[in-house]
């Protein structure tokens, strides 16, 4: 009766613990839990639980119980070592035994470890084969068959719940790869919608996103009986930014304008996209009147008014502005899109740095600026472009020391196109390039058979774009011009303007040096109009500056205009510089300037531009090119 109490008070304490185990959550735990159970059912002092690795030949001690698992856990050994867990191991048949001797003690590391003198050891089987064992350990008392009956019963249970466990751990593991999966997926459409919805240089919507918003305002604003605006604008002088610092730089500043663009535009129902480009596009779509779009405009371009700073450059950027409203202006969102972008147009037109609301007559202009373009580029090909020269004048001597050579279009149908109609398409088309190399040839020739003819020699000045200076053929360019012309490089200035100056790298400074020791001169146009220090006078060889005709127009009535023009010519006299006032149109300009000991000057008041054969006699005979304009001189 005693022993079947015990048989049965094991199987009570067998079922608890099989219940513990199945709560397991963790694989370690879990192995030493089992050991406890087995030291508790069995009343054994300690118990140990082995992985067998049958395959590999090894057995490996995972847990103990009794405060032994610190000391034992991680042992291994070889399933030929003949120690008491890897004998049942091998033959997969229980073992007990009453008094555990020297040479068995010997083989095995955990009797090594544990003063225990008997032992019984189950295996555990997992689909018919040993995956484990169960060692329960006493001292002084052995076990018995009950204890042996009880044991085996655990380590079949305790199988089962591995089996289970593992099976569990099997499906969080394949759960987690789902969820893996299902993210990875998830973050794959979210990339692919961001590539097909987001520019991927600046963040913003992109032209295809802007449509679909474009198109969810537009039927809102019908529905509700209101306005809405759309706004096109496009970077001024981006172009030589990226001509001139690289693509590198360019693109940090489009992504700087992005973010300044989300700054001005914060509004809800507000998109601003990439066009494309330097091109921006922004829908307004709680605007209750035309103001309302004014008022962004105007914040844009103020907020446009601070400098850039990207990569250590202080960039000054601007922007034309273009805004067409609905329904007014269009009822499509093309049609909306459309005439913003004949309005941009027009603020070009206007001088840059401006917006203009749409107006129909726009459309027409466009068209034409089209025909022009489509005009443009054939012009080279069908020889239609002419050079005319106008003098710059040493008004102290009344002596024709300069001239520049200004590039005219002769149109078939226009007649004589003027510069600023196809010198920005030029600009933008890149046949500025073709186009300069043209002039500096043309010039180039001229000047040496006006020299052969007998003719006083004098320097010829050329204006370089800036992305002439970007192509880096420009010395190679210079130089087979002056070849092929045989003129002399002393007889030749290339004007730069400011901005090119302000914006060049050493690249450029490289080229600059070049061509001074080749003997050519580089004067800066339009001086005064850039934003930048002066620290690019010193930096780079230049030998003129030209006082932009800005300052000149008004220089009679206007003090400032004095000061800035006084200002200009005592500091190019302090660096040795020559000094040329642009757009001279009367006497009474002449005398303030030549009060501020300006010496040299150009503009309508001496001789308006005109083609070569018109311009050659105001060079005088071989003697010398003196005028005599009036009585200034």
């Amino acid at each position: 009766m005693a022993n079947l109490k015990r048989y049965n008070d094991g199987l009570f304490k067998l079922d608890l613990w099989i219940r513990r185990l199945l709560a397991m959550g963790d694989w370690e735990l879990l192995h030493t839990a089992l050991c406890d159970g087995a030291c508790e059912i069995v009343r054994a002092e300690t118990a140990a639980f082995t992985s067998v690795d049958l395959p590999g030949g090894t057995i490996t001690y995972t847990a103990a119980s009794g405060g032994w698992n610190p000391m034992v856990s991680g042992m291994t050994e070889p399933l030929t070592s003949g120690s008491l867990c890897a004998s049942v191991a091998v033959c997969g048949t229980p073992l007990r035994l009453d008094r555990i001797d020297s040479p068995r003690r010997e083989n095995c590391e955990l009797l090594k470890v544990m003063e225990m003198d008997t032992a019984l050891l189950v295996p555990v089987f997992e689909d018919g084969r040993v995956t484990g064992c169960i060692s329960a350990y006493r001292l002084g008392h052995p076990f018995d068959q009950i204890d042996e009956q009880l044991l085996q019963q655990y380590a079949h249970s305790a199988s089962m719940v591995m089996r289970n466990f593992r099976l569990m751990e099997d499906l969080r593991r394949h759960a987690a790869m789902l969820e893996e999966e299902i993210a990875e997926r998830s973050r794959a459409e979210e990339t692919i919608r961001q590539m097909a919805y987001y520019d991927a240089l600046t963040g913003l919507p992109n032209r295809r996103l802007f449509n679909d918003r474009l198109q969810q305002s537009l039927a809102m604003a019908q529905r509700q009986e209101r306005p809405l605006a759309v706004m096109f604008l496009d970077l001024d002088r981006f172009k030589v930014i990226n001509d001139t610092l690289g693509h590198t730089i360019g693109d940090q500043l489009l992504m700087a304008v992005a973010r300044r663009l989300r700054e001005c535009c914060r509004r809800e129902g507000d998109t601003v996209a990439r066009q494309g480009g330097d091109e921006f596009i922004i829908t307004l779509s709680l605007v209750s009147e035309a103001k309302d779009a004014v008022t962004v405009a105007q914040k844009i371009i103020e907020g446009f008014h601070r400098p850039f700073s990207v990569d250590g450059h202080e960039l000054f950027v601007t922007t034309s502005i273009g805004i067409s409203f609905f329904p007014h202006d269009g009822q499509t969102g093309d049609a909306l899109v459309k005439n913003a972008d004949f309005a941009m147009y027009r603020a070009k037109e206007q001088g840059r740095n401006n917006f203009q609301l749409y107006a129909p007559e726009m459309n027409s202009r466009a068209f034409d600026r089209l025909a022009l373009e489509n005009s443009l580029r054939k012009a080279l090909d069908r020889e239609e472009f002419i050079l005319y020269y106008q003098p710059k004048v040493n008004v102290e001597h009344c002596q024709i020391t300069c001239m520049e050579a200004l590039v005219r279009w002769q149109h078939p149908e226009q007649g004589i196109v003027p510069p600023s109609r196809f010198i920005p398409l030029a600009e933008e088309t890149g046949l500025i390039v073709p186009l300069g190399e043209w002039v500096l040839r043309t010039a180039c020739r001229q000047n040496r058979l006006w020299q052969d003819a007998g003719y006083p020699p004098m320097q010829i000045a050329v204006n370089l774009s800036p992305r002439q200076l970007k192509q880096g053929d420009l010395v190679a360019t210079v130089r087979s011009a002056l070849d092929e012309s045989g003129l002399d490089p002393r007889w030749l200035i290339l004007e730069v303007t400011e901005g090119i100056m302000m914006e060049s790298d050493e690249g450029t400074l490289a080229t600059f040096r070049i061509l001074e020791r080749m003997g050519v001169q580089i004067a800066i146009d339009d001086f005064g109009t850039g934003y930048s220090s002066l620290h690019y006078l010193k930096k780079f060889p230049v030998h003129a500056l030209k006082i932009d005709r800005s300052f000149v127009r008004d220089i009679t009535s206007n003090s400032d205009d004095e000061a800035i023009a006084s200002a200009v010519i005592t500091m190019a006299k302090g660096l040795n510089l020559r000094v040329v006032a642009e757009g001279v149109e009367t006497v009474e300009q002449l005398e303030v300037l030549r009060a501020l000991d300006c010496r040299y000057m150009q503009g309508h008041l001496f001789s308006k531009p005109a083609p070569a054969e018109q311009f050659a006699p105001l060079l005088g005979s071989a003697a010398g090119a003196y005028l005599n304009f009036g009585t200034w001189c």
